[in-house]
């Protein structure tokens, strides 16, 4: 998991290995210790900080839309 403050929330980036070694994204967003947001999987990548990176994006997005 990443973590990173984005305008007033925290933002979260996870990547879940798979049998095939491949990571699966998904993102979530908190604000004052309570989950806003959380994605459904976002994609599969080839490396833990590329599935990170993509959920941290989906996060980021969703204040950008909603925040």
């Amino acid at each position: 998991m990443t973590i990173e403050s984005y305008q007033g929330y925290i933002v979260r980036g996870f990547a879940k290995q798979l049998g095939d070694g491949s990571f699966e994204a998904s993102g979530a967003v908190e604000k004052d210790g309570r989950i806003e947001e959380g994605s459904d999987p976002l994609g599969y990548y080839p490396s833990f900080e590329r599935a990170a990176a993509a959920g941290i994006a989906w996060a980021k997005a969703w204040v950008d839309d909603h925040g």
